[in-house]
């Protein structure tokens, strides 16, 4: 399991958040059907460890 996914495991934000990687850019997706609360606090967490990463709302990329 790599590093970004031991993250969202750590913070509970795997059942609603995915990670991608693309041209060396860390992208999180948070599902909106979670509450505005959850949404504003994995962002608040992902934002403070991954600074530069991209963070988006709403359904994330088909597998």
């Amino acid at each position: 399991m790599d590093t970004e996914h031991n993250f969202l495991i750590t913070y509970g934000l795997h059942n609603f958040v995915t990670h991608t990687q693309r041209a060396g850019k860390h992208i999180f997706t948070i599902r909106t059907m979670e509450s505005q609360k959850m949404i504003s606090h994995a962002r608040s967490l992902i934002a403070g460890n991954y600074r530069t990463a991209d963070i988006r709302v709403g359904c994330p990329p088909a597998a």
